[in-house]
């Protein structure tokens, strides 16, 4: 058993230096050896865990995937009004953000090998369950008609990029204490409509 948790514990070690150097550095600008270095692990390591560098990534990216498209629908599902819900929702990511600051980076990407995976695995995006989120408040008359793929794309977008922006200096680390203006911003954008 003192093996197993020693294994789960490399494994996940692997699966954190490969998100960070994924979001940061990209999935084709890095290096199983780059992986392993990071992790402490050897190369036979990583192998021992993932048949490849792509495999690696995918399971990655699927976490983080899964992770934020279950929150939407978390968001979705529960009683209460449509900003309200929404509000909840981006305390949360900015949470989430500032506890592990590369997946929202690393979903911000737009490898050929996510976009594989999302269309052949059925991967259902974060986007997906943003619109679906976004179109309850407009069936149910809080929102005002407006293209909900579209409003899910720009915030989707204008929170990956506050991420981003934090990584590069421009924001500080945490983004928690931007919360009121971001939930602000984002509601102001959903209240316009067409």
């Amino acid at each position: 058993m003192n093996k197993k948790t020693h294994v789960d514990s490399k494994k996940k070690d692997i699966l954190q230096a490969a998100m960070c150097l994924f979001a940061t550095k990209g999935i084709d600008g890095i290096s199983v050896k780059e992986i392993g270095e990071a992790a402490g692990v050897t190369d036979a390591a990583i192998y021992k865990h993932f048949k490849s560098k792509d495999a690696m990534a995918l399971e990655v990216f699927g976490q983080y995937c899964n992770s934020y498209t279950t929150l939407i629908d978390f968001y979705r599902k529960q009683s209460g009004n449509f900003v309200s819900r929404f509000h909840q929702l981006v305390d949360e990511v900015l949470d989430m953000h500032d506890e592990d600051q590369y997946g929202l980076l690393l979903l911000s990407q737009h490898h050929e090998l996510y976009v594989e995976a999302s269309q052949s695995q059925n991967v259902r995006q974060p986007l997906e369950a943003l619109t679906e989120f976004i179109e309850q408040g407009i069936q149910q008359g809080e929102l005002p008609k407006q293209d909900a793929l579209l409003s899910g794309v720009l915030i989707i977008g204008a929170i990956t990029r506050l991420s981003v922006s934090s990584l590069e200096g421009e924001l500080p680390q945490q983004l928690v204490p931007f919360a009121t203006e971001v939930k602000q911003r984002l509601t102001a954008l959903l209240s316009k409509g067409q």
